[in-house]
């Protein structure tokens, strides 16, 4: 057999991936799961497997706590079309952090198209039994951490209500001016008179 014939027998049987990326907030970025660290690592991570990269899907500011993302419809749309044969994450929060989400993912999603999902971090792999009963495992924790982080926000937010401070949410009312030192509301004299 000659080389171009192995080449193109190997060109064959390599695996097709997606890399798929995300992070919610600046703050994430700033602690090492920046999108372009994740992606990094996860080109690395396919050279080292003999992988091609097919694909990078990117949702830079999306939560995980819901699929409506943009690069994520588009990946389920492209793997409905059988154009990958893994999808790969750098951790499973980056997937989802909903147990429910991560599992019809995985179900309805990468199995029904005969797609593995694999994660870098956690290195495990769905194409196996063990690895498929430990996405299930590790999406009960990426769960819990969803709903620690919003007990935790509204604790934060009812203490700054006790202390007479904006809670937050990102707007402020009409007739008022946030104080950033104060952290408080103060009324502005021309809004008010609109109002």
């Amino acid at each position: 057999m000659s080389k171009k014939q192995i080449e193109k027998i190997t060109a064959e049987y390599q695996k097709r991936v997606f890399i798929y990326v995300r992070v919610s907030t600046q703050q994430q970025a700033e602690e090492g799961y920046s999108i372009p660290q994740q992606i990094e690592r996860l080109k690395t991570y396919c050279k080292a497997m003999g992988w091609i990269v097919v694909k990078i899907y990117t949702d830079d500011g999306y939560s995980g706590g819901s699929l409506e993302r943009p690069a994520m419809e588009q990946m389920v749309q492209d793997i409905n079309n059988g154009s990958t044969d893994i999808v790969l994450v750098d951790k499973l929060d980056r997937l989802s952090r909903s147990q429910y989400d991560t599992l019809y993912m995985i179900q309805e999603v990468f199995d029904k198209n005969g797609v593995a999902f694999v994660s870098r971090n956690e290195a495990f792999d769905t194409s196996t039994p063990f690895g498929k009963a430990m996405v299930g495992i590790l999406a009960v924790f990426a769960e819990l951490e969803r709903s620690r982080i919003r007990e935790r926000m509204m604790d934060g937010q009812e203490g700054r209500a006790k202390e007479g401070k904006l809670r937050g949410g990102g707007f402020i009312p009409i007739g008022y001016d946030y104080n950033k030192e104060k952290g408080i509301l103060e009324p502005n004299k021309y809004e008010a008179m609109q109002v």
